[in-house]
């Protein structure tokens, strides 16, 4: 069976416009094959506190928080996934605050590539604008995850369950789901680019020159061998050859 995993930063839970476009790509996929299944969790499902910027994910390893709240299963339900979705709804030219708070306890993941190799895509509602803004955002922060989006999906629409032309959002919910399928099924797989390759960069000169005080991440990096990769294609590679 191959899992994907959708978050929705939308406090809403199933009325939600984002939430409901996402469910009709998956339900596109699940009718092409029987082998696949999906989960979708929104703002509105779980609870998620706010990070206090106490830093023990970089010195210590851990979010004490993890415990407190559904971070945790996130995380494990993200690592478990074949294939990551994550949307919100425009919210003032952004995501929603929800969705802020979601990324924002990913801290510490953004420097060590826990979901390297996992492909995913972005989805994002509005009545007006902000669209591409919202797709940049997460698509900025699942590079740094180690994901690769493959696509977006997106439409307009006035209020929850009124989409301003409902044949279009499901004709592109159809067509996502095209693209999506020979990265579900391994047919395609994720491979590195300019902005993967710039993320590594970045990240492996944070951690090193970094080792005093991001003392988890470096550890992180050292066990995993990454310290002696030169590249994301060759952490790719790497990966790869653990599975």
């Amino acid at each position: 069976m191959k899992k994907i995993f959708a978050f929705i930063g939308s406090p809403l839970k199933e009325k939600s416009n984002t939430y409901n476009l996402t469910k009709m790509m998956l339900d596109k996929l699940v009718k092409m094959d029987g082998e696949i299944t999906y989960e979708i969790l929104t703002a509105g499902h779980v609870h998620i506190k706010y990070c206090t910027g106490c830093w023990s994910c970089m010195t210590k390893g851990f979010c004490p928080l993890d415990s407190t709240d559904d971070m945790g299963g996130i995380r494990q339900k993200m690592m478990d996934a074949d294939f990551i979705i994550m949307g919100s709804p425009v919210y003032t030219m952004s995501v929603s605050g929800q969705m802020k708070t979601l990324l924002d306890r990913f801290c510490a993941w953004y420097h060590l590539f826990k979901l390297a190799g996992k492909p995913g895509m972005t989805v994002a509602t509005t009545a007006g604008s902000g669209l591409e803004e919202v797709h940049d955002l997460l698509e900025m922060l699942m590079t740094a995850l180690g994901i690769k989006s493959v696509t977006r999906l997106e439409t307009y629409a006035y209020f929850p369950g009124i989409y301003r032309d409902p044949e279009s959002a499901r004709k592109k919910a159809e067509e996502a789901a095209e693209i999506v399928y020979p990265y579900i099924t391994g047919e395609k797989q994720v491979e590195s680019d300019e902005f993967f390759e710039e993320c590594f960069k970045i990240m492996k000169n944070k951690v090193t020159m970094g080792a005093r005080w991001l003392a988890a991440d470096y550890k992180y990096w050292e066990e995993h061998g990454f310290l002696e990769l030169s590249s994301y294609a060759k952490l790719l590679e790497k990966e790869r050859e653990n599975e």
